[in-house]
């Protein structure tokens, strides 16, 4: 617990010397541009994605497939979009890999879909219906001697 408190300190300060750093060599203007419009492409992305995997998950639940390939796509776009919307170039940096995971992962088949990784399925729908009765160990040698005769 105590590396994660360090972490939660240390991000902001090395995001603050990143933007420093920034400013320095592209000039305040540019820096704080770019600062708003990451964020801003952050939230489109968080709200592009968001309504996306919902459509999405509708379809393949609908078609009884699923849902893990929109799930992963859409887990690695929303953290992007989160990682962006914070302002700083660290975690703009961050966000490239994620929404680079995102659009790769689109393409792959989910485990069960064909071309993916096997999964267990459901067996059929074939029910076979009987009748059973709970007997004493006495019955049950009686029942025997009675049908071997």
């Amino acid at each position: 617990m105590p590396f994660f408190r360090f972490l939660l300190l240390l991000v902001p300060l090395l995001e603050l010397a990143g933007l420093i750093l920034l400013g320095q060599a592209i000039g305040v203007g540019m820096t704080l541009l770019w600062v708003l419009v990451s964020g801003l492409l952050g939230i489109a992305l968080i709200q592009r994605q968001g309504w996306a995997m919902v459509q999405r998950l509708q379809v393949q639940m609908a078609h009884d497939r699923s849902p893990f390939a929109v799930l992963r796509s859409g887990f690695w776009g929303v953290l992007a979009g989160v990682l962006l919307m914070f302002p700083g170039v660290i975690t703009d940096a961050l966000a490239i890999p994620c929404l680079l995971l995102a659009w790769r992962s689109r393409g792959q088949p989910a485990p069960g879909e064909p071309g993916g990784p096997q999964v267990w399925q459901r067996g059929g729908h074939t029910i076979i219906e009987g009748e059973w009765e709970a007997k004493s160990e006495a019955e049950r040698r009686t029942d025997r001697q009675i049908g071997d005769q």
